[in-house]
């Protein structure tokens, strides 16, 4: 008897294609890569926060947006803190 198992998953047609190619490109087994991808990710899920996990996606609103955009175009001069941090002063 085997101790393996097998699934079944719905994916999006670019998914597959980016692990055909993976897969291919590095000589490896499509089976060994969604393997290794489940343990990394499920690993990853047990031992981080959920905090530590940013959506791959974020939705906002159009004036949101627009906020954000207009500080990242023109940001605010940095704080005292900031330059010590980025200095590496030691407390």
């Amino acid at each position: 008897m085997s101790n393996e198992s097998q699934i079944s998953a719905t994916i999006s047609a670019t998914t597959k294609e980016l692990l055909d190619r993976f897969a291919e490109s590095h000589g490896l087994k499509k089976n060994f890569v969604v393997e290794q991808a489940l343990l990394f990710f499920m690993n990853a899920r047990r031992e981080l926060p959920d905090e530590a996990f940013v959506p791959a996606r974020i939705i906002l609103e159009d004036e949101s947006f627009d906020r954000i955009v207009a500080k990242l175009e023109e940001p605010p001069a940095p704080v005292e803190a900031l330059r010590e941090l980025m200095r590496g002063s030691k407390d």
